[in-house]
């Protein structure tokens, strides 16, 4: 049973053709993040900031869930992975195309948020300590859209796919109240330290682990399918 590809050159262009198909659609949600970042960093009423902290949050989850409906659910929808499986490719070539571009694309404004976030941090009075919070509160969000993205191309059900998407987007915001003030957390965020004690270090830990079983539990599932049309 092979789990890499066979072609890195195929691999290659399947990501450059679902990032020329995408890109457009990318552009409008990278104005709106930026459109947010200002909103953040605009120095206005609490409630500006806060406006753009909500908005900054929805990008990001309609981003990923736009991402896989339109790379994945809407192609099984129109047939195309059989023409792309008439052409010199291996199945294995044809899931990490998939699999990496999805990462790609979404990687783009989601480092986005977290660099421009931490930026604000940087140069603003916003206390430096809130930067662990952020970069674990960035991390599970593409925690979240890793388990979609490798549910929605193990399992063909759009059903199922668009309620293990809702499920783990809930989770976002119950996840960024519990780990602000869990000890070892909680006491560093106001503070002008960066300080990664073992606590969030730890949850970085299996955010990270969480991603890398996914997607070993993903392709090994997609090596051993049968049929591929």
């Amino acid at each position: 049973m092979n789990l890499f590809p066979s072609d890195v050159r195929i691999v290659g262009r399947l990501i450059a053709k679902d990032w020329q198909v995408y890109q457009k659609q990318l552009a409008g949600f990278l104005a709106g993040i930026v459109l947010a970042l200002g909103l953040i960093g605009s120095g206005g009423p609490w409630w500006v900031a806060g406006a753009g902290a909500m908005l900054l949050i929805v990008l990001l989850v309609v981003v990923g869930s736009v991402t896989i409906q339109t790379s994945l659910l809407t192609e099984r929808k129109q047939q195309t992975v059989p023409f792309i499986m008439s052409l010199p490719v291996s199945p294995m070539d044809v899931y990490w195309g998939k699999l990496l571009a999805n990462l790609v694309i979404y990687l783009v404004p989601l480092l986005l948020v977290g660099g421009g976030m931490i930026a604000l941090i940087l140069t603003t009075p916003i206390a430096d300590g809130l930067i662990v919070w952020i970069v674990l509160s960035v991390v599970f969000v593409l925690t979240t859209f890793c388990l979609s993205l490798c549910f929605a191309i193990a399992c063909e059900s759009e059903g199922w796919n668009a309620f293990v998407m809702l499920g783990l987007m809930t989770l976002i915001g119950p996840f960024m109240f519990v780990v602000g003030r869990l000890e070892g957390i909680v006491e560093h965020v106001r503070g002008e330290q960066v300080v990664w004690t073992p606590t969030a270090l730890a949850v970085l830990a299996a955010e990270l682990a969480t991603i890398a079983i996914a997607i070993v539990v993903t392709s090994v599932l997609y090596a051993r399918k049968r049929s591929f049309l």
